[in-house]
């Protein structure tokens, strides 16, 4: 029986970032005693869920072969917006004095995210921009709204229950934490059984051909970018609740993560591959990594190189993904045309 080699080391790759978390859970339990209880754990699952969220909505853009750069700073602009509409004016709180509604101030946050979604696609799809410059210049555009919005003010006294969502708990499970397993359990039912979630793939994998089929293309790749810009101001609304202020560096510097924590967990930057489950693993190793070198007191700029390491790794990993499937399918062709010839 012939082995092949470029099958299995495929499914390995495939399937590495499990492979990785457990040798990541395995080091830092033998080098520090903190990392395996349960208070840790709960911690990571905690941290994980901002990212989380956030990784579904660059899971759907990367899926289609696009990228959303702007998602990070959607997410400090939903967070400074919605804060300041529920926030008393008065210093130290820096708000807009209206003292809306918490469902209010939700409200705006979504359909902020979703705006900024829907002019990305837009531009996109309508216009035919390059979409990694596109986010990339909306990145850079929200985040200097973010500064003159509140002039850099942090906005506090927010109400509690605007802060439930990242903050609460139902018994002793975190809401937010729950909302991460339910959101993925969801993506990953889109993505495996719904004609959405094989469009995105079809699209991601050969456009031309997806628009062959009936397939389109535009209009599913402006729905995937109001998916991320919606989801984006979720993980803001999730991420106050976490941390009770509103400052103008939220979420400044995750996209690297985010991008990291998808492609590490299978999803190609090239598109139409990869899996949302395999996303998750890729959020929870980022998790793990950060609890574990913080919980040994490892300096911070140890821990950026880290993450650019791990930026680093990702990028590997698909590329040699990309590499074996071109080698498979090469030898799929070889093996078909000799069938034929014969």
């Amino acid at each position: 029986m012939k082995i092949n080699v470029n099958k299995i080391i495929l499914t390995l790759l495939d399937n590495l970032i499990w492979i990785l978390l457990l040798i990541t859970f395995i080091l830092f339990s033998s080098l520090t005693s903190r990392f395996m209880i349960s208070q840790n754990i709960w911690n990571i699952l905690i941290h994980s869920a901002v990212l989380g969220v956030m990784v579904v909505g660059q899971s759907f853009t990367l899926i289609t072969g696009n990228f959303d750069l702007s998602a990070e700073s959607i997410l400090g602009l939903t967070a400074i917006i919605g804060a300041w509409l529920v926030a008393p004016a008065e210093p130290p709180c820096f708000g807009s004095g209206w003292i809306l509604p918490p469902a209010v101030g939700v409200l705006a946050m979504l359909v902020v995210g979703l705006l900024v979604g829907w002019i990305n696609g837009f531009l996109i799809t309508r216009l035919k921009m390059n979409n990694f410059i596109v986010t990339l210049a909306m990145l850079i555009i929200l985040r200097g709204l973010v500064l003159v919005w509140n002039e850099g003010e942090t906005i506090t006294g927010i109400p509690k229950p605007f802060l439930t969502l990242g903050g609460g708990f139902i018994g002793s499970i975190p809401i937010s934490v729950i909302v991460m397993v339910v959101l993925f359990i969801l993506a990953f039912l889109v993505t495996k059984y719904t004609r959405f979630g094989r469009n995105m793939y079809a699209v991601g994998g050969n456009k031309e051909a997806a628009l062959a089929s009936g397939i389109d293309p535009d209009k599913l790749i402006r729905q995937v970018y109001l998916i991320s810009g919606g989801l984006a101001a979720f993980a803001a609304w999730i991420q106050l609740g976490r941390i009770g202020v509103a400052m103008e560096a939220l979420g400044e510097g995750m996209i690297f993560e985010i991008q990291a924590a998808a492609v590490i967990g299978g999803i190609s930057l090239f598109g139409g591959r990869g899996s949302i489950i395999g996303a998750l693993g890729g959020v929870l190793l980022l998790a793990s990594i950060n609890s574990g070198l913080n919980l040994m007191r490892v300096s911070g700029f140890v821990i950026d190189a880290v993450r650019g390491a791990i930026i680093l790794l990702a990028m590997l990993i698909d590329a040699q993904k990309v590499r074996y499937k071109r080698s498979e399918k090469i030898v799929k062709s070889t093996t078909s045309l000799s069938a034929f010839e014969k």
